[in-house]
């Protein structure tokens, strides 16, 4: 056998060695780490460069400044100026105000206007004033309020309401006239206004 042949034996009687070894519980062959060289220096990472700080002068200018002052000093006057608005005043609170939808003669007794109390509050006998356009007014008193055809000592502000007043010719009316309280608004379109 020549000296090939015998080395190519060699080789496969170890690998077949080998294998055998692994297949029956033998230790694994160690890995072995090689250090790396220390010939080279590690790479070295660049330091940060401190920023300096910059003065508040550069990132907010005196104008600036100056500016927010002034639109600080506007804001607190408005908020003083706001204070001083008197609240609204509650429906209830404001003249009688009632728009006529629709109105009945009632025989030997006067007239009775119907519609929904917008502001106020009515009794009987109190002075009342008819509005229309083109300065219409028409002075009156009540003789008496009612609710769903009951009297009542007074209607308010939500009532849908009757009220019945005297000396008022029925030509003289029509829908949409508006009854306040007397002397409590200048002119028909002025109380127009409030019902809107």
């Amino acid at each position: 056998m020549s000296q090939r042949h015998a080395r190519q034996w060699g080789v496969a009687i170890s690998l077949g060695m080998f294998l055998l070894g692994g297949c029956a519980g033998a230790s694994p062959t160690p890995i072995v780490i090689i250090p790396a060289p220390t010939s080279a220096p590690p790479p070295s990472i660049p330091k940060a460069t401190a920023v300096p700080p910059i003065p508040p002068t550069e990132i907010f200018p005196t104008a600036f400044t100056e500016l927010a002052a002034t639109d600080l000093t506007t804001t607190v006057e408005q908020t003083a100026t706001l204070g001083t608005v008197p609240p609204t005043e509650k429906p209830i609170d404001q003249p009688f105000l009632m728009k006529i939808d629709k109105f009945s003669v009632i025989v030997g007794r006067g007239i009775l206007l119907e519609g929904r109390v917008v502001h106020g509050t009515l009794h009987g006998n109190d002075a009342v004033e008819i509005l229309g356009p083109q300065n219409k007014l028409l002075s009156t008193n009540v003789l008496a309020v009612l609710i769903l055809n009951t009297m009542r000592d007074q209607v308010t502000v939500g009532d849908y309401a009757g009220i019945l007043v005297q000396g008022i010719a029925p030509g003289e009316l029509s829908p949409g006239l508006v009854l306040a309280a007397a002397g409590a608004f200048p002119s028909y379109e002025e109380a127009l206004q409030e019902l809107e």
